[in-house]
């Protein structure tokens, strides 16, 4: 039986009350995606760490593990801010404004070659199918007129 969230974990163990969380919502996910999940989030925020100075030295004279979570989302919020200013600055600039524009033609002309290819290869089969088609009109005309002329040879016969 599932307890509801606020049952596990309590208020001086956060992350336990985070991971039992996480297993929580996904409990299908087999546990080798999960340890892969929290090794990548891991090596993220220690390179995070690692390239961080000042927040290294902020969290060294951290008072408690409350006071080093603040710092850390402060942290994060305004680096945070400064990378998506940095992508909004990289997708408005005109190198990459070119390259969209190379990479929405390019899109359109394979498109249009695959339209191309695709069309020429329904007419080759259209083209097939009405040719299978009128030779089996022509077999099943002549069946008929054979069946018509032997029908007329019996009726002449009887009469």
């Amino acid at each position: 039986m599932r307890r509801p969230i606020e049952s596990i974990g309590n208020a001086k163990s956060p992350m336990l009350y985070t991971a039992s969380c996480i297993l929580m919502i996904f409990p299908l996910i087999p546990m080798k995606k999960l340890s892969l999940l929290f090794g990548a989030l891991g090596g993220a925020f220690a390179g995070y760490l690692f390239s961080n100075t000042k927040l290294r030295k902020e969290l060294a004279t951290a008072k408690d593990a409350e006071s080093a979570a603040r710092l850390l989302g402060r942290h994060l919020q305004q680096d945070g801010k400064k990378l998506a200013a940095q992508v909004q600055d990289l997708v408005e600039s005109d190198e990459m404004q070119k390259n969209l524009g190379k990479a929405k033609k390019y899109a359109q002309d394979t498109f249009a070659t695959a339209r191309k290819e695709l069309t020429r290869l329904v007419q080759r089969a259209e083209n097939a199918s009405s040719g299978a088609a009128k030779s089996t009109a022509k077999r099943a005309v002549r069946k008929v007129k054979t069946a018509a002329r032997r029908f007329k040879a019996k009726v002449r016969s009887l009469s």
